[in-house]
């Protein structure tokens, strides 16, 4: 079944320059593409009951359903689709595009572990009768003998904790929220948690939070 011409060329741009990450979804979700796959998603024809979208692996065909009864049909259809190919995937309809810096706790977060971690890659260099050792040894509480410990004694539970945290923005939050993994917006978002922790995610939901916020505003 045909298009209007006019009218299905308008949709096909429409769709190309302001809806590909859908395109993409719609491959995921009803096609079962793989991410991969589906990547640079680009319509290329439409009927009343399929699309054609050529996509990384190639060309394939979406089944509209159900199908539309008019062009008129095409904008509700389509939001439609959409909204069930993120349910589908588990997919969030509120896309997160920018990296924050981190700010107030989050940033006594961040140094107090960037220090740690360097206390640990030098930790080498602290033997006795090195100025380090010498310095410790009148500063730090018990001595350099104690630093030594504590730094070797927790390093193994502050790792796992930080990666841990890294890997849980990953996994709950970034894909969810159109950060394509292994993007440089995925590996900032990534490497921040890693280093600040649970203020990272915090800031991260309130950009979620934000842009809630702007779609409900849109409405009225």
């Amino acid at each position: 079944m045909a298009l209007n011409e006019p009218h299905k060329t308008r949709i096909i741009g429409h769709m190309n320059k302001d809806h590909a990450k859908e395109l993409e979804q719609y491959l995921r979700a009803f096609n079962g593409l793989s991410s991969s796959a589906a990547r640079g998603a680009q319509l290329t024809e439409m009927t009343l009951d399929a699309m054609t979208i050529k996509s990384a692996s190639g060309t394939h065909t979406v089944a509209i359903t159900p199908p539309l009864g008019s062009a008129a049909d095409a904008r509700v259809r389509l939001v439609d689709m959409s909204q069930r190919a993120q349910e589908q995937l588990g997919l969030s309809d509120i896309q997160i595009s920018v990296f924050t810096r981190p700010e107030g706790g989050g940033i006594i977060s961040a140094l107090g572990v960037s220090l740690y971690f360097a206390c640990a890659a030098t930790l080498a260099l602290v033997q006795p009768g090195t100025p380090a050792w010498g310095m410790l040894d009148a500063a730090f509480p018990y001595g350099a003998t104690a630093y030594k410990w504590l730094v070797k004694a927790i390093f193994l539970p502050v790792l796992i904790i930080h990666v841990t945290e890294a890997w849980w923005i990953a996994r709950t939050r970034l894909t969810k929220h159109g950060i394509e993994a292994g993007s440089t917006l995925w590996f900032l978002w990534v490497a921040n948690t890693f280093v600040e922790g649970y203020p990272a995610m915090m800031r991260f939901d309130g950009l979620v939070e934000m842009e809630k916020q702007k779609k409900e505003s849109a409405k009225h």
